[in-house]
């Protein structure tokens, strides 16, 4: 499996998967038709590149961790799904979780982040199990 290729899938995904939320709460917004948007809901560009190096950090974790896909009898998406549960469990969630009970941000802004992080991670583990299976 060439690195480049998951390298390449684990950015795209990462951005995909901000421009998909981007893209969710404006409909959201759009049908409520209010003047206040939430908190957190229309990500800056830094976030999208953050997004898009954590895609690229998760695939390099995937691609180093090729054991895990020897491990497993399972098909290709348990696999991914696996691989960013478990990447999005170590990661994202502990660290939204002390902003929380720290009182730096509140539960729906929290709850907000979360999801978009699980998606980044779900779906680079998605994206990059798929290619992986393809590839072999």
């Amino acid at each position: 499996m060439q690195l480049t290729q998951l390298l390449l899938t684990g950015s795209l995904t990462g951005l995909i998967s901000v421009l998909a939320h981007s893209a969710f709460w404006s409909g959201i917004a759009m049908m409520r038709r209010s003047e206040r948007t939430l908190a957190h809901a229309e990500p800056p560009i830094s976030e999208a590149v953050l997004h898009m190096l954590s895609g690229i950090a998760l695939a390099f974790l995937f691609w180093l961790s090729w054991g895990l896909a020897a491990l497993t009898d399972g098909r290709w998406w348990v696999r991914g799904l696996t691989f960013g549960g478990l990447c999005w469990i170590a990661l994202a969630l502990p660290t939204i979780a002390s902003l929380v009970l720290g009182r730096t941000l509140d539960r729906r802004a929290g709850a907000l982040i979360a999801s978009r992080w699980a998606t980044t991670a779900l779906g680079v583990g998605l994206a990059c199990a798929w290619t992986w299976q393809r590839a072999v």
